[in-house]
């Protein structure tokens, strides 16, 4: 009965790691519109590491819209990152020349991709996301 109880202890804990595997680049591609009226294609680039709940890791986005000419490759670091079993959490601050902003996303990992909710500080937008495993 031990023997029973303790691989099931060990499957489960074993499964639990598995599931909510969110080590590792992810990229998560759309487009984005400008004032312009066009819509230009847009990659979040994200490196993020689980360390016992506390997530760490960068973002790094390229785009070929206007708006993003400053901060297009520029490495920005994640703030407030956390993990709580396949639920994830974190920050990223920007500076830019109209002021600083603060983009939160959250969601589920689901396998080989993050799903979530991408909120836009102090520009009130808010927009759904997915991005993929890179292997």
């Amino acid at each position: 009965m031990k023997i029973l109880v303790l691989t099931t202890a060990i499957l489960c804990a074993a499964f639990s790691l598995t599931a909510a595997d969110i080590n590792g680049k992810w990229i998560c591609e759309k487009h984005v519109g400008d004032a312009d009226g066009k819509a230009y294609p847009h990659q979040s680039f994200f490196t993020l590491k689980n360390d016992s709940g506390l997530l760490t890791g960068s973002v790094v986005q390229t785009s070929e819209a206007p708006w993003m000419k400053l901060l297009t490759g520029k490495s920005l670091e994640i703030s407030d990152g956390k993990v709580d079993g396949e639920k994830f959490l974190f920050k990223v601050k920007i500076e830019t020349d109209k002021g600083g902003r603060t983009s939160v996303y959250e969601g589920i990992i689901d396998g080989d991709q993050l799903k979530g909710t991408l909120k836009f500080r102090g520009i009130g937008i808010t927009e759904q996301f997915v991005a993929k495993r890179v292997k």
